[in-house]
């Protein structure tokens, strides 16, 4: 994930940074399929700068944030324990507009 390398080597600096998680909204369509992460980093005398390496742009409005943490574990969305043989499935319908 181009988010958590991103993280792992600004650290490697000694920069700050986080993962972050959320949705991006696409410009050709509202229904979405699939949520988005990015990186942020603290630069001194800006703050948290966003950073979504896999599309080359810094997050802008069209940019959802769900949650924020020190990696792609600590981010997640959805977590949850599961005890026992059974099966298990996720359906999710997202629609990001304005």
């Amino acid at each position: 994930d181009h988010a958590q390398i991103f993280v792992a080597a600004a650290r490697l600096r000694d920069i700050p940074a986080r993962y972050v998680s959320g949705y991006l909204m696409m410009n050709d369509r509202v229904d979405q399929d699939a949520s988005h992460a990015w990186a942020e980093a603290h630069i001194e005398d800006l703050g948290w700068v966003g950073f979504d390496v896999s599309n080359g742009v810094s997050p802008d409005q069209r940019y959802v944030r769900i949650a924020i943490g020190r990696d792609a574990r600590d981010a997640s969305p959805v977590e949850g324990l599961r005890m026992g043989a059974a099966d298990e499935t996720l359906i999710v319908s997202l629609q990001v507009q304005q």
